[in-house]
């Protein structure tokens, strides 16, 4: 592996780490920092799309505004491919807060970010977030848990 694509790949992962700590600050600021103007999202909640960060923004307002304690966001299994000025990153992330009752809830998401290089940084110009499902049911698996390796 070349020094610049190790580079970049360590710097992908760092903002990995950078966006939990964001999340677990509620901090609006920090986690659309890391999104290119052109951002694109599909997430597990919500619309089907949200184009453009001021969308997105909005959306993340309101899902801290449904977890009012305080929250997590983990990611596991991350894998990132970088090649020339556009990378990609796959990873599962187990997410959860209290709901109104104070109940701790959580589940286990898969994601997947499309990073370009956007003024000497990497920005997400598209995210996808998606909750396994039961397809007898169409009801979405809250109880999945994180296979083994």
């Amino acid at each position: 592996m070349n020094e610049q694509k190790h580079h970049d790949e360590a710097r992908i992962r760092q903002l990995h780490e950078e966006f939990e700590r964001a999340i677990a600050a509620k901090d609006l600021d920090r986690i659309l920092a890391q999104y290119a103007d052109e951002l694109v999202a599909f997430d597990a909640v919500g619309p089907l799309q949200f184009k453009g960060v001021a969308d997105y923004r909005a959306h993340w307002q309101r899902c801290f505004e449904f977890c009012q304690g305080e929250g997590f966001f983990e990611t596991h299994e991350l894998h990132v491919e970088v090649g020339g000025e556009l990378a990609y990153s796959r990873m599962l992330n187990h997410c959860g807060g209290p709901n109104a009752e104070g109940q701790m809830q959580s589940a286990w998401m898969r994601g997947s970010r499309v990073w370009a290089r956007r003024d000497g940084d990497w920005k997400v110009i598209h995210e996808h977030f998606s909750m396994p499902f039961d397809m007898q049911t169409g009801q979405v698996c809250m109880d999945a848990e994180q296979p083994g390796g």
